[in-house]
């Protein structure tokens, strides 16, 4: 396949138009439709769409946008990698990341990156379904939890822990044991008004199965239903920590616990760990020094 014609696709794909991207590329517009041509007679597949107006991605266009963009980039680290005077992090990195883990961490993470490998572009998708890598066209995932039944490789950054809290009203003194739950109002993450919390004390286990009159698929909107007073629900620290340290939430249990979900870093294999990857790895990495989500990037502003 011809390198520059993807090179060419993708400047059309970000500039809008033929003319424009003939412009930024330095190269005659007829080479350009021409190369564009050639690549879809190639592919068998029509890439743009050519209005007297405007200009669209076929959805094979976008789908080949994607995977041209990882290929440009790979074909730049090769020419890096083979010439010693140039060791910079560049390139393009496409990333899916769970909501709540984005909406709350990845703005600063990408803006360190920004500053630190201007030459790196980088591409977040905030998705809660785990997307396939290598159909998709992502270089890695951010995922709760090991994929343990995939090929990919798996690392973990750091682990999110989770209280149970609920407003001061609601609980007048921390409970001893967490069957005493069944008695209080109680919220859940997900759907569906039955759920079982597991919680660990020291050695102890303890399920408990609790019925519910409130279910929602947002941490933040349950956060605040209870803030206000809905119940009690069981939250990230790091989302709830201003609350509790100012006292509109209070914990719920006393000794015990909820097992943390470990937050992983997942790519295809190990030759898809390229210089940019594994330098937006160590960001991340360095992002939650002490391995949790609570003590990152939030707190340390990095």
């Amino acid at each position: 396949m011809d390198l520059n014609a993807l090179r060419e696709f993708t400047a059309i794909a970000s500039e809008g138009s033929f003319a424009a991207a003939a412009r930024k590329l330095g190269t005659p517009k007829s080479t350009v439709s021409k190369r564009i041509q050639d690549l879809e007679a190639a592919l068998g597949v029509r890439l743009i769409e050519r209005t007297t107006r405007k200009l669209s991605l076929t959805p094979e266009g976008a789908l080949v946008l994607s995977r041209a963009k990882r290929i440009l980039a790979d074909a730049g680290e090769i020419t890096r990698a083979l010439s010693p005077a140039d060791d910079g992090v560049a390139g393009h990195l496409r990333i899916a990341a769970p909501v709540l883990f984005g909406q709350s961490f990845m703005g600063q993470i990408v803006a360190v990156s920004r500053r630190v490998y201007p030459d790196l572009t980088i591409e977040v998708v905030l998705t809660d379904s785990q997307p396939d890598l290598v159909e998709e066209g992502f270089d890695a995932a951010l995922r709760v939890g090991h994929p343990h039944d995939t090929p990919f490789v798996s690392r973990t950054i750091a682990q999110s822990h989770r209280v149970v809290v609920a407003a001061p009203q609601i609980v007048a003194r921390k409970l001893e044991d967490p069957a005493d739950l069944a008695g209080l109002p109680v919220l859940f993450h997900g759907v569906g008004l039955v759920h079982s919390w597991h919680f660990v004390n020291g050695r102890q286990e303890r399920t408990v199965r609790l019925a519910g009159g409130v279910a929602m698929t947002s941490y933040p909107a349950l956060k605040h239903a209870a803030l206000g007073g809905a119940g009690v629900a069981q939250l990230p620290l790091y989302l709830v920590e201003e609350e509790l340290a100012q006292g509109q939430l209070v914990e719920v249990l006393a000794g015990w616990q909820i097992p943390p979900d470990e937050i992983a870093f997942v790519y295809p294999g190990p030759q898809a760990l390229t210089a940019r990857l594994r330098a937006f790895l160590e960001m991340l990495e360095n992002a939650f020094p002490d391995g949790t989500l609570h003590g990152g990037v939030l707190r340390s502003g990095m």
